[in-house]
């Protein structure tokens, strides 16, 4: 069964993507030609530019909605305009500015309408995507730039200020990534999958929605809106070939993807590209996998439930698995990975070419495979760090072309001085953390550590949100402040499930003043957030009942964790330096003894000179 899954909303920060199992097509968000813009004219004459669906110009007065919430009303609430918050008093024939964020951003015109409001104008607070929903009033939506400007007269004008929002016009050019949508990389398998696969339509989407909203279409954004178009073309793709395999379909679809607009470099945005159903019912070749394939990959990842019986799975680096496209999280000088290629079209010969991601270089052997019909080939990439920087991720494409059809994949690599596990865990009061490293430079070896450190911890309770939705101020929320030290360059807030005293399903918010520097929200009470280089002083730590056992009050523990840059390793004993080429394998064993039980964290460092050229984090839940 073909299954496509949604990047997720929260781009345009960097390793947000959801779904990075290899066997899902995992699927971005881009912008299309039918946004309409309109404009906004303020009392002084400044415009501004925005999305809307407005057909008829609408002038009145202008005020902000912070400044006409009800008596008693969340003050967060009132920024963004939830319904019911909103003074008809001083709401009614005026149009109102309102925040983006928390709820739907129809719900916000509703409460304007609600309150007798003519118009809305909605501003984004950071950078986003601009929607021409259908509102209930004339609306016009504006970026965080417009948006502040807007705000700013309005606080200057007073009583006086007025607005126009004007009828749409024009349209926006396509395909552009969706500022909302989810990026890589993808944090899954240490970087040796690329997330997203692919991009789709996501913007102002016409869909059925539910008739409780009052109309059967609307117009809805999200990667919730991309995906459905992957679903749906794959469908008709496995109509048109039967017998192809998930991974068939999903990799004619991203071979045979074309560029964004805005994107054409980086496919932690685009993936491999938008999609173009057409030309995906003939890619020529296809990177086939299945079961089999997938069993070695979790294998290769320790994760072995489905790994043995009858048939043992293999292990195998994630990067070698045979996807259409290819991702290195740590190259460590030269790596070489392999592919198959199974032939779905006529007879004929391919021939490779590469746009070599910068400061590498990329060998494909052999350069050239001829296939009978339905054949299936072999070939190695192997790449070379030659000038790339250390820990930056770098990109480029392999193109297999037989003179008429181009089999086109995108290849991302992160060169480090290093390769070795992102985290290492212990469960005893004494032990050694064993694991191979492979060298990204010649010379001499040698190690650092901060830490271990024992957790700090505080004891709370939390209700139930029964809103399901995390509003600064609303309901169901726990507050801490956490003390980060000056000379902390590694930071950890945690929960565990095990420090629950239920199954609840609570996340975290931390923000440092009133901006957000971190998020988890998984389905349990395991949430984990990580600030490096923290800026010194108190942050906010909100502990959210998203939904409790029963709808009671839970009862955990957090945990933090502040990391220094400097110090020997308490409770860990250090190895020798040592001598390492390019692309040597050695072993490294880092014995260690806590005091006490309880939660440690720390950071092994390997250095080149006195340069870190990478770290493993190093866990021990002592008894």
């Amino acid at each position: 069964i073909f299954v496509a899954n949604s990047a997720g909303n929260s781009g345009p920060t960097a390793s947000t993507v959801n779904h990075p199992s290899p066997w899902l097509t995992t699927v971005a968000a881009s912008t299309h030609s039918r946004a309409s813009v309109a404009t906004l004219t303020l009392g002084n004459a400044a415009t501004y530019t925005g999305a809307s669906s407005n057909l008829t110009p609408t002038s009145g007065s202008l005020v902000v909605s912070t400044a006409s919430g009800k008596a008693g009303a969340s003050a967060s609430q009132v920024a963004l305009c939830y319904p019911g918050t909103l003074d008809p008093a001083k709401v009614t024939g005026k149009i109102v500015v309102c925040d983006r964020g928390a709820i739907a951003r129809i719900d916000k015109s509703l409460a304007v309408k609600q309150a007798g409001g003519i118009g809305m104008v909605l501003a984004n607070t950071s950078e986003n995507s601009l929607n021409a929903d259908l509102h209930y009033v004339p609306t016009i939506h504006v970026d965080d730039v417009a948006g502040a400007a807007v705000k700013a007269y309005v606080a200057s004008a007073g009583s006086t200020a007025t607005a126009t929002i004007g009828a749409v016009s024009g349209a926006a050019p396509a395909p552009k990534m969706a500022a909302f949508s989810s990026r890589g990389p993808s944090l899954g398998a240490g970087g040796d999958l690329l997330k997203p696969d692919l991009t789709a339509p996501g913007v102002d989407i016409l869909a059925a929605v539910s008739p409780d909203s009052g109309r059967s279409f609307d117009l809805l954004s999200g990667t919730s809106m991309s995906s459905p178009h992957i679903a749906g073309i794959g469908a008709l793709m496995k109509d048109a070939h039967p017998t192809w395999s998930p991974a068939a379909i999903k990799s004619a679809l991203m071979t045979s993807a074309y560029d964004t607009l805005d994107a054409a470099n980086d496919p932690f945005a685009q993936g491999a590209g938008h999609v173009k159903p057409n030309g995906a019912v003939s890619p020529g070749l296809v990177y086939d996998s299945g079961m089999d394939d997938w069993r070695n990959f979790l294998r290769g990842q320790g994760l072995c439930r489905l790994c043995f019986g009858t048939s043992p799975a293999t292990a195998i680096d994630a990067s070698d698995l045979n996807l259409a496209s290819i991702a290195i999280g740590d190259l460590a000088g030269v790596q070489t990975v392999t592919r198959k290629l199974t032939n779905v079209g006529p007879a004929g010969t391919y021939t490779a070419s590469v746009a070599a991601p910068a400061g590498t270089t990329v060998v494909v052997t052999p350069a050239s495979l001829t296939f009978a019909a339905g054949e299936t080939k072999s070939f190695t990439v192997t790449i070379t760090r030659t000038t790339a920087a250390f820990g930056a991720y770098t990109s480029g494409k392999l193109t297999w072309s037989d003179g008429t059809r181009s089999v086109r994949s995108p290849i991302v690599v992160r060169p480090v001085g290093i390769a070795a596990p992102g985290s290492v865990s212990g469960t005893t009061a004494s032990g050694t953390f064993a694991f191979n490293t492979r060298a990204g430079f010649t010379g001499t070896l040698s190690f650092g550590a901060r830490g271990l450190q024992a957790a700090t911890t505080t004891a709370g309770s939390v209700a139930d949100d029964p809103t399901n939705s995390f509003v600064v101020g609303g309901p169901g929320i726990t507050t801490h402040t956490v003390t980060i030290p000056a000379g902390t360059t590694y930071a950890r807030i945690s929960l565990f499930d095990a420090n629950v005293d239920g199954a609840h399903d609570l996340d975290l918010y931390v923000y440092k003043g009133t901006t957000l520097v971190g998020s988890s929200g998984s389905g349990t009470s395991a949430e984990e957030v990580n600030l490096k280089d923290p800026v010194a002083g108190d942050y906010t730590v909100y502990v959210h009942g998203w939904q409790t056992a029963g709808g009671g009050i839970a009862n955990y523990t957090l945990f933090n964790w502040s990391l220094g840059a400097t110090g020997a390793g308490t409770y860990l004993t250090l190895p020798a330096p040592r001598a390492v080429t390019v692309g040597q394998t050695t072993s490294i064993s880092v014995p260690w003894a806590v005091p006490a039980a309880g939660k440690y964290l720390g950071i092994l460092d390997f250095k080149d000179g006195a340069a870190v050229v990478g770290s493993t984090i190093l866990r021990v839940d002592a008894p």
